[in-house]
């Protein structure tokens, strides 16, 4: 059975240091964009709550998706992504902490852009909304290289 995500140290609105009036509204424009990208999926039981992880707007934002009561235990949360990079939402199971959640979105996104490189079917890979092409693959492979060198190590 999965534990569920300690989100106590999340950042919240009175302890997130913002440094200007901007940094919070392009915070609340990626919270947004987290907001209508899981409103955009069906889910039973529906959506209880989205919490902040990690942010820096509006490059990218790590969101704790949590289900109301009434499901499967092992299925009461996900993680959610969104950004300027592909939105994405995956299971906490193998990802307890922000930055393994990140670690894993990185890992998913490499495997799309890899077998788009390769030319390898997709049918295994996680649905990125975007045309398999090169320059597609290899634009995601740079985030993700921005991902892990930049922000991995800040969450």
């Amino acid at each position: 059975m999965s534990h569920l995500i300690d989100a106590s140290a999340f950042p919240t609105g009175d302890n997130i240091d913002y440094e200007s009036e901007e940094e919070i509204q392009l915070l609340a424009k990626l919270t947004d964009k987290a907001w209508s990208f899981v409103r955009s999926y069906r889910w039973t039981p529906p959506i209880a709550d989205l919490v902040l992880a990690f942010g820096i707007a509006p490059m990218i934002g790590l969101y704790l998706m949590r289900f109301a009561p009434g499901g499967d235990p092992r299925d009461a949360e996900r993680w959610v992504v969104v950004g300027d990079l592909p939105s994405m939402h995956f299971e906490t199971d193998d990802s307890p902490t922000p930055a393994i959640a990140l670690r894993l979105y990185c890992a998913i996104a490499q495997d799309w852009a890899d077998n788009v490189l390769a030319g390898r079917d997709l049918s295994d890979s996680y649905p990125i909304p975007v045309a398999p092409t090169p320059e597609h693959a290899e634009m995601l492979l740079s985030r993700v290289e921005n991902i892990r060198k930049n922000y991995i190590p800040l969450a």
